[in-house]
């Protein structure tokens, strides 16, 4: 529930189906795989950090999609044991990670060799809130409405992407903090026995996913929301503690789409809450999280490569991974961003059948900084598959520029930013020039989790125009209000 929602301008991803992943057959053997949501309430620093660790290893989770992680993902994985992050999604897992062409809203997980499945991750709009506009007495069209207009167009592109890809033969989850209840909960059942809930609500973010063909992994497990309703807001902040007339719901869920059945599902929590399966002491999060177990038949892979970090420290060893299929006739190299491994190769080899050599260990200490692709190709010098990485000095910092010192009020304001940590919710903010108060800003965008690119307030962006005066940009990590860069200017 808690956390900043700036959220809309992140759905700036691509959403497009990848094309060339194969299908595999229902009736091959499968695996099982356990998948989690959990919200770690502002990066977990609020009881202590060392119990989401704890968690999740009590949740025996294989996959977890994080909530407010606050630039902590890896940090989490690392603990873990995990080699396997993705800080722009805000998904770790004991399993290797590749991006998808085209950078699209989900990551390919490979559970075994050559197989894969789609992983996505959200956090949903937390405000206005719905069960609490029930609570203080709304009608249910006023209450549709409100979900209609805050929460159905930030899951609007994963309704367009995930389907398509189960059904291109992938299985699909969908992990999140979706910030409103399921529409199998809230049923006149219910109404009978829950007072806070007044009335039936077909919440509109829930029916539009089990429309899209997504199934509600708890809800499967434990199809009767009398009998075990799997509150996960809230457990208190932190437990024991919650505000008088306090709404609870279920709000963390887990999603699956294709070859994935749910054969169970745990609330993972505080010792003693309700329905909670998996109990740590002391639990460290405001939200309590869930673990679903999946019978899985794993998609065949395409040709992929991936890196180990997006963002590596010039000296710093780093491994590329890749998939070739049945080929035995690729060739991995390195190359300067958008460069031809024929012409512009730093480091290249021949991959062989990969039987004995998923992954290649290089050096970055002769590399200079700037931005760079792994590239896998056949020996024809087809491309098969690019990913982008970044190498940065060992003394660089993020930095911040406008391009203006001074503008008139209505001007837009263009700036740009370099060395970013490129996390899913870095963003940019405008505040008066020397602002102590935090949460005092005026606007803000975000980066789109780039290492480096450029931006604009305009008009709409800043809710009107400036008045004349000194303001200053702030670059700000992953939502939180870890401050990276600055640059000020004036409006006169």
């Amino acid at each position: 529930m808690s956390g900043l929602r700036r959220w809309v301008a992140a759905l700036a991803l691509a959403t497009g189906v990848v094309a060339g992943v194969g299908s595999a057959s229902a009736d091959e053997p499968g695996i099982d795989l356990r998948v989690m949501t959990f919200n770690i309430w502002y990066g977990g620093a609020q009881v202590d950090a060392g119990q989401v660790v704890e968690a999740i290893k009590a949740a025996k989770a294989d996959i977890v999609g994080l909530q407010e992680p606050d630039g902590t993902a890896r940090a989490i994985a690392t603990a873990l044991g995990w080699p396997y992050v993705d800080e722009r999604r805000h998904i770790i897992s004991r399993y290797p990670l590749f991006d998808p062409p085209g950078d699209p809203l989900y990551v390919w997980v490979e559970p075994v060799p050559g197989r894969i499945v789609a992983v996505a991750n959200v956090h949903m709009p937390a405000t206005p809130y719905g069960p609490e506009a029930v609570r203080d007495g709304q009608d249910l069209a006023a209450v549709l409405q409100m979900e209609t207009d805050t929460r159905l167009p930030a899951i609007q592109p994963y309704l367009e992407a995930l389907p398509k890809v189960a059904a291109d033969g992938t299985p699909v989850f969908l992990t999140g903090d979706f910030n409103s209840p399921s529409h199998l909960d809230w049923t006149e059942a219910v109404v009978k026995v829950r007072p806070q809930v007044k009335y039936a609500v077909e919440w509109p973010v829930s029916k539009a996913l089990a429309d899209g063909g997504l199934h509600d992994s708890y809800r499967e497990a434990h199809p009767d929301p009398v009998a075990q309703p799997g509150f996960t807001w809230t457990a208190g902040y932190p437990h024991p503690w919650v505000k008088p007339n306090e709404t609870f719901d279920r709000i963390d869920l887990v999603w699956s789409a294709g070859n994935a059945s749910a054969t169970a599902s745990q609330v993972v929590g505080e010792a003693g809450g309700p329905d909670v399966d998996v109990p740590i002491t002391p639990w460290p999060s405001d939200h309590r999280a869930v673990v679903s177990t999946f019978h899985v038949v794993p998609g065949v892979a395409p040709a992929m490569v991936g890196i180990d970090r997006r963002i590596v420290t010039q000296g710093d060893d780093f491994i590329l991974r890749f998939v070739i299929g049945n080929r035995e006739d690729a060739r991995i190299s390195v190359v300067p961003k958008g460069g031809d491994p024929a012409k512009s190769a730093i480091a290249s080899m021949a991959t062989g059948d990969a039987s004995d050599r998923p992954s290649i260990k290089l050096g970055s200490t002769f590399m200079k900084a700037g931005a760079y692709d792994a590239v896998l190709a056949d020996a024809d010098g087809k491309e098969l598959a690019r990913t982008p990485f970044w190498v940065l000095a060992r003394d660089a910092v993020p930095t911040l520029a406008v391009k203006k010192a001074s503008y008139k009020p209505g001007q837009t304001i263009e700036l740009s930013w370099h060395n970013a940590p490129g996390m899913k919710f870095d963003w940019i903010a405008v505040f008066h020039a020397g602002d102590p108060d935090i949460y005092n800003y005026i606007a803000y965008i975000y980066t789109g989790a780039t290492v480096e690119g450029s931006g604009a307030f305009d008009s709409d962006a800043l809710g009107g125009k400036l008045e004349p005066g000194k303001y200053e940009l702030r670059l700000l990590r992953d939502d939180s209000y870890v401050l990276l860069a600055k640059a000020e200017f004036t409006v006169k």
